[in-house]
């Protein structure tokens, strides 16, 4: 049921407004429709949105997911970082030798 379009009617309902003030909600801008359905439909998350409700993009198990692999490339980046300076230490000390050869 909450993957169904809303209509005007039902965000009236919803909102206790009435209808024309749903629809110049929809003029000036406050609320969008949903584009290549019939009639005016509005999507059930764009009004949550609206409504301050909190929208979760990923589930838990997901944001952990994530979060780990985030941990994981942080690491890597981590070592890389330590592995290129002690390459430009090698540098640096590299040419100090060749100065005091040449």
């Amino acid at each position: 049921m909450e993957d169904m379009l809303l209509t005007v009617k039902d965000l009236s309902i919803k909102w206790q407004k009435d209808e024309k003030t749903i629809r110049k909600y929809i003029d000036e801008g406050v609320v969008k429709t949903c584009k290549g359905v019939p009639g005016v439909r509005f999507q059930p998350k764009h009004i949550a949105e609206l409504e301050g409700v909190e929208l979760d993009r990923f589930s838990p198990l997901e944001r952990r997911k994530m979060q780990q692999r985030i941990d994981e490339l942080e690491a890597i980046v981590k070592l890389q970082n330590e592995q290129l300076r002690k390459i430009a230490a090698l540098g640096t000390e590299s040419m100090m030798v060749l100065q005091k050869v040449i």
